[in-house]
């Protein structure tokens, strides 16, 4: 008799034992430490475990002669008005920017200047399938960056997959993204699941805590967000005491996150993980502390943000946030990005605006080294497994999803203090 076990969470099918001579799969997706992996206490070796080979394109196209066009168009789909999302995708954009008037400068494509077709994510369901379909037929755009809604990204990537055009993501950290096995989709930044598991090893096993509570945004990005940690923390025997939502739109229903509060009281938890928009989680912050409640927060990477610093104010101090890369590397490509954006925007860059930065790069590279054919503009995209950008060392696995390890950020006197607390462990 065989034994089939579906792990949903992380799509790893076991069915009984290795016979011999069977290919060893104990390689890890995603980082995943042996102690997280679904089932691990029952099934030593997996029958087999998905996204540990790279996608493949096999179809025709290839072949299609190069066009002839005055300009090589690079589309964008990010949330730019009209969503609470904004505040990401205007960086995303400045980043953009940046990289395609530095390639403009050395030349654009042959001589060609890169030209970019903007368009805004609205976030209404469905609206993106539409966006995907008008960049490839209307707008006749080689390639696709953004976007940063998980539920919108979902369904992008569907359309993608029929129009057959490269979609490089920059800001969409759902862990699921590229789990779908389409072979059209590639994102340049670490993902929830890494971000979750350093958290998870910090705060289970090297602090100890017994009851970490989940406060979390109702939507995808919270629900997915979180879901490692809440696998994790059971797998490591400290299952979350409480999981809480709150309502995206809670200026309106719920201002002072009364009832989020209360709980949080009930259970007096050790910690608190959150997983929250950068002005929601200052909110949430700044009523947790004037409530007298003075557990540990620790936070996902949307908080690393000045809105929240200056939301939050005092009450941001000690909270801890995991961050998808350290902006305060030694690297000249870095510092010379960060110098030339603050000139243009007077701001500082954040994570979205760099990794947006390296994305475009990343597309730009590949546009050159393979013409204007979609299809082989993918394979070129799907050959690049280490990139040396701003953001550091981008390392793809074979789901094309960056692998390289998150830093943690802790608020000291009123600002992120990058790679603190020093951790054993970053995934």
């Amino acid at each position: 008799m065989r034994i089939i076990i579906f792990a949903a969470a992380s799509l790893v099918l076991f069915v009984g034992p290795l016979a011999a001579g069977e290919p060893d799969t104990s390689r890890s997706y995603g980082n995943t430490p042996e102690e997280l992996r679904p089932y691990h206490k029952f099934v030593q070796q997996p029958y087999k475990q998905f996204f540990l080979e790279p996608l493949t394109f096999t179809g025709p196209g290839r072949q299609q002669p190069e066009p002839q066009v005055d300009t090589v168009k690079i589309g964008v789909l990010a949330p730019l008005e009209r969503s609470h999302e904004s505040y990401i995708g205007q960086p995303m954009l400045q980043g953009i920017q940046l990289a395609i008037e530095e390639a403009n400068a050395q030349g654009g494509y042959q001589g060609k200047p890169f030209a970019l077709v903007v368009h805004n994510d609205t976030g209404l369901w469905g609206a993106s399938a539409n966006e995907i379909a008008r960049f490839t037929y209307q707008d006749s755009a080689w390639a696709v960056i953004g976007t940063v809604d998980g539920a919108n990204t979902h369904i992008a990537i569907r359309v993608a997959l029929k129009t057959e055009i490269p979609i490089m993501n920059v800001a969409d950290t759902d862990p699921t993204l590229v789990e779908t096995r389409i072979p059209w989709i590639f994102r340049n930044i670490a993902d929830d699941r890494q971000m979750a598991y350093t958290i998870a090893y910090y705060a289970l096993k090297e602090k100890g805590y017994q009851q970490v509570a989940i406060l979390r945004a109702n939507n995808r990005y919270g629900r997915f967000g979180v879901g490692e940690f809440r696998a994790g923390a059971v797998r490591l025997g400290r299952p979350a005491p409480i999981e809480i939502n709150y309502e995206t739109n809670y200026a309106q229903v719920n201002p002072q996150f009364a009832a989020q509060i209360e709980r949080l009281r009930k259970v007096q938890p050790d910690a608190v993980v959150l997983w929250a928009d950068a002005e929601a989680g200052a909110e949430l912050v700044k009523r947790i502390r004037e409530a007298g409640l003075k557990m540990p927060i620790l936070a996902c990477d949307r908080v690393v943000n000045p809105r929240f610093l200056q939301v939050a104010g005092p009450a941001a101090e000690g909270v801890i946030a995991t961050y998808p890369y350290n902006p305060e590397a030694e690297s000249p490509a870095l510092r010379r990005f960060a110098a030339e954006y603050q000139r243009r925007t007077g701001e500082e860059p954040g994570v979205y605006a760099a990794h947006a930065y390296d994305g475009t790069w990343m597309v730009i590279q590949a546009i050159r080294q393979a013409g204007l054919n979609h299809y082989r503009i993918r394979d070129a995209l799907a050959e690049i497994r280490r990139y040396e950008g701003v953001t550091g060392l981008i390392e793809m696995d074979d789901a094309y999803s960056d692998r390289g390890p998150v830093t943690l950020a802790t608020v000291r006197q009123g600002r992120f203090a990058f790679g603190l607390p020093e951790v054993k462990v970053r995934f």
